[in-house]
């Protein structure tokens, strides 16, 4: 083998190396959701633990409950609920819960500049 071949083998091991981990890191926040309030992240949720998280917002309370790698909104004290009438929302999901009352959404970690 040529000096040559050995620093491509190297680079491209690097390159591989580099991917892998950027890859990982983007797996990583795969089981993170987001609450925003008045667009500032105000909790960042794992949600693969199963639990409610209740929130204030501008009109009132503002629940979560999160259960087998799904969330939706539940109990909330805005006037129509369109919030709780989105369902569960499933892990890897594009869909975001928004209450438009309290100012409060929901949405997977990474995807923010949707909003921006």
């Amino acid at each position: 083998m040529k000096k040559k071949d050995i620093i491509l083998i190297i680079g491209l091991l690097v390159v591989i190396g580099i991917g892998y981990f950027i890859f990982e890191m983007m797996q990583g926040e795969k089981d993170v959701i987001e609450i925003y309030y008045h667009n500032e992240v105000i909790e960042k949720i794992d949600i693969s633990i199963d639990k409610t998280y209740t929130f204030d917002g501008d009109y009132g309370k503002f629940s979560l409950e999160v259960k087998d790698k799904k969330y939706h909104a539940v109990n909330v004290e805005c006037p129509n609920h369109d919030c709780e009438k989105v369902g569960w929302v499933s892990e890897g999901s594009s869909r975001s819960i928004v209450c438009i009352p309290n100012d409060i959404y929901v949405i997977q970690a990474g995807t923010e500049e949707q909003f921006e």
